[in-house]
């Protein structure tokens, strides 16, 4: 999910330098930019707006439930039970749950679903050459840019 947002990123800004700023973007950072950039594009029609609106909350909902599983899998204690998190600006207690193994694939094929919504959606958006954006840089380059360290 998160490379069908970084390729959505991209195109949306419309440059292959939007890859730059994707790469240190977490996917809930990556959800909100790509719906105000959609809200705010002047070239996309409004139902293919709201497909879009439509898959990145889908994509929000997945990201939110997978969130769960990853963080509630190192704070987990026997059976359900409040543990208090240490992060933002304060502690909060959260209801951790321990996921079955059938969950946790229900959360894989949500991402999936989710992914396979946006990158649906793009067409109709940006025209059919939208995921190619995104690896412009990277090809012109012939590395991964991502991988530099300062130079």
């Amino acid at each position: 999910m998160e490379r069908v947002l970084r390729m959505a990123f991209s195109a949306l800004i419309g440059s292959k330098y939007g890859a730059v700023v994707d790469a240190r973007l977490m996917a809930a950072a990556l959800i909100e930019d790509c719906e105000r950039m959609t809200r705010h594009h002047t070239g996309i029609p409004q139902a293919a707006k709201d497909d879009v609106f439509a898959a990145l909350n889908a994509c929000r909902e997945a990201n939110r439930e997978r969130n769960r599983v990853i963080h509630d899998t190192w704070a987990a204690r026997p059976g359900d039970e409040k543990v208090t998190l240490q992060g933002g600006k304060a502690p909060h207690e959260v209801m951790v749950t321990p996921r079955t193994l059938a969950e946790v694939r229900a959360v894989v094929g949500q991402l999936a679903s989710a992914a396979d919504l946006l990158a649906a959606s793009m067409p109709p958006a940006l025209g059919p050459g939208w995921w190619h954006v995104e690896d412009k840089l990277r090809k012109e380059l012939g590395h991964d840019f991502r991988n530099d360290q300062g130079s």
